[in-house]
């Protein structure tokens, strides 16, 4: 028996065994219209744009006949995926585990762009988990999670620091309240007693956040499919798998 790795058997499936069938089929006994593609080439001089094949990628230049069964158990699998119910992010989670965040800002930032995600009600979608699976086979990789911290400024006035202190009155029933008030002493120049700062992120990082949600996403979909399609493949044999959810340091949080 062959012997692949969960990736290669999924970039085999996607990008040698699926692409066999051509565009113009409606099933294994239609007959090829590849050759219309090949005609258009010599006319043209180019590939014109054609439609998905019934699997949902491009063929090849020739129908080569149905794919390989194990590519077909291999791509039931993955779209099984969208009925999985098992992605999720839990309460806490923290991606950039290798970036100081003195100022915590980095943390709330990630809340509110998980918040948002999840509010959207797509990225941990089924549907979204298969096609985040095709992608990674058909370009051989999965997302690129690498990033460089954001930079960190203190709020500025003026074109200077700003500063900050916290005060407190009482509302017009009696009530004592706290507010924020101007901390620097412009007679002095110097911020007053008690004065603090606050600061803000000069980047963006939703697009660092979500690369590593897909990555954690994409190794958690590879784990489910080596657990269906082991021992259940015809002629490949697929080496042990042991997910790396945790590339860039040590936590654990996504489930």
């Amino acid at each position: 028996m062959r012997k692949m790795t969960i990736e290669q058997i999924l970039m085999w499936t996607y990008n040698d065994e699926l692409p066999k069938v051509d565009a113009g089929m409606s099933g294994p006994s239609a007959a090829p219209s590849s050759w219309n593609a090949v005609g258009e080439m010599i006319t043209l001089g180019t590939i014109v744009d054609r439609q998905p094949n019934r699997y949902g990628v491009v063929s090849s230049f020739i129908s080569e006949g149905e794919p390989h069964p194990d590519a077909l158990k291999v791509y039931a699998c993955v779209n099984r995926l969208q009925d999985h119910d098992g992605f999720e992010i839990a309460d806490g989670w923290s991606p950039f585990p290798e970036w100081s965040d003195e100022h915590g800002l980095i943390a709330a930032e990630v809340t509110r762009i998980v918040s948002e995600e999840l509010g959207k009600g797509g990225r941990l979608n089924g549907r979204h988990v298969v096609n985040l699976v095709r992608n990674a086979a058909i370009i051989g990789r999965g997302p690129i999670w690498e990033a460089k911290p954001p930079r960190i400024a203190p709020l500025s006035k003026s074109n200077k620091p700003a500063w900050f202190v916290t005060r407190e009155a009482k509302d017009r029933t009696g009530k004592l309240y706290t507010y924020e008030d101007d901390g620097f002493d412009e007679k002095k120049q110097r911020p007053r007693k008690g004065a603090y700062q606050k600061f803000r992120i000069l980047d963006p990082i939703r697009g660092a956040v979500i690369a590593r949600l897909e990555w954690q996403l994409w190794q958690s979909a590879l784990e489910t499919l080596h657990e269906a399609l082991s021992q259940h493949l015809v002629e490949i044999d697929l080496h042990p798998f042991y997910p790396n959810r945790f590339p860039w340091g040590p936590k654990r949080i996504l489930a």
